[in-house]
């Protein structure tokens, strides 16, 4: 589906106005303006000459809401994924140790798992 114009001017079909975007005009409000009211938010805004009512000032704040929420999910999620990495290369790097030092010890350990894991300490420290 093509997406229409954003340079197209509405206009009301009677009166030969343009038309104004409620939403819009109450999200602006709302931010102007934190702990307004629904019937604060509505009165302000009939005194700009945008018709509202406190019904709709409460369904799009709800909307906005929902949508604030979402992305603030998305964000979570991402910073949990990219430190998610980092912490498993921490455990594989005290893994490494761990074996180094039992090696050192005079534990039992393979001669490949001592190699690996000092590959792996030399690899993280640079």
């Amino acid at each position: 589906m093509a997406k229409k114009s954003q340079h197209r001017k509405v206009t009301n079909s009677v009166t030969g106005e343009p038309r104004v975007n409620k939403s819009a005009a109450i999200r602006e409000y709302l931010m102007a303006h934190k702990g307004a009211m629904p019937k604060e938010t509505s009165a302000a805004l009939k005194e700009t000459g945008i018709d509202v009512s406190p019904q709709m000032v409460s369904m799009v704040k709800a909307k906005w809401k929902v949508k604030e929420a979402r992305r603030r999910a998305k964000e979570a999620v991402a910073a949990h994924d990219s430190t998610a990495g980092a912490k498993t290369n921490r455990a594989a790097g005290l893994d490494a140790a761990l074996t180094l030092y039992k090696a050192a010890q005079g534990m039992e350990t393979s001669r490949n798992k001592v190699r690996e894991a000092f590959l792996l300490l030399v690899e993280m420290l640079g």
